[in-house]
């Protein structure tokens, strides 16, 4: 079953909070954000990669971007001080809004496990915070001419509740490179997760960010990932798997 990228007809929130706080946070000193690195939190994907770093788990140190992973898997005071004000106001409603827009997709595609999921306490989210400098500023390119390179994400969904600028591009059932272009609705995709979980009757999307046409052209993206809470057990097809064995699967992709 091939579902590829899903556009709604919801229309989309405002990215200007998060936004805003992701660039006051890119502003501090690196010692300072180098505080919030992932390996400081050590909770599924949570924190802060920057670009050319080496041991990052959602990026290659080829990669033109700084990220940083939110999620609800920790309290709000864990992370940077530059998010509370998204965090503590439009986070929650942000997840509920791509929660019941993922429960409508479900319901469309009609399988038992992911109704069960959704309706489980095993499923959370993390938003993934992406921001790509002007590519005249780096002094590296990534693989293949990409400022992201060719993958699959971690999630059962990934859900842009704030739409996309052009960059992203996927590959097709066929094999064949799609560019997404401007999306002005919310949209999502299937991640490596649906795939785990269908017995790849659906595969997980392998994408990536292209080179912009204008080099001094910077880019935002914010995308939410439905995916197992750390140290929850789920039950899958009659099987139970512990969702720490399931990152460490996702990650032998890379």
């Amino acid at each position: 079953m091939n579902i590829e990228v899903k556009e709604s007809n919801l229309e989309l929130k405002s990215d200007a909070s998060i936004k805003s706080a992701f660039r006051d946070f890119l502003k501090k000193s690196l010692e300072y954000r180098s505080g919030f690195l992932q390996s400081e939190y050590n909770i599924a994907f949570d924190g802060y990669s920057f670009m050319g770093q080496q041991d990052s788990l959602n990026q290659y140190d080829s990669d033109m971007l700084h990220s940083f992973v939110l999620s609800d898997f920790q309290e709000v005071e864990n992370f940077p001080k530059e998010f509370y004000e998204f965090l503590y106001g439009e986070w929650n409603s942000i997840l509920e809004f791509v929660k019941a827009a993922e429960i409508k997709l479900v319901a469309k595609i009609n399988n038992p496990i992911l109704s069960e999921l959704y309706a489980s306490d095993v499923m959370g989210y993390m938003m993934s915070c992406n921001y790509y400098p002007k590519t005249n500023d780096c002094s590296q390119v990534a693989k293949n001419q990409t400022r992201l390179s060719a993958h699959k994400d971690v999630s059962l969904f990934t859900t842009f509740p704030y739409g996309i600028s052009e960059g992203l591009s996927f590959e097709n059932s066929a094999g064949l490179k799609v560019e997404v272009g401007n999306k002005k609705k919310v949209f999502s995709f299937p991640g490596y997760f649906m795939e785990y979980v269908t017995g790849n009757k659906i595969s997980g999307l392998i994408h990536q960010v292209e080179l912009p046409k204008r080099l001094d052209t910077e880019r935002f993206s914010f995308a939410l990932f439905s995916m197992p809470k750390p140290n929850s057990t789920l039950t899958i097809d009659g099987k139970e798997m512990y969702s720490e064995d399931y990152y460490k699967e996702y990650l032998q992709l890379f």
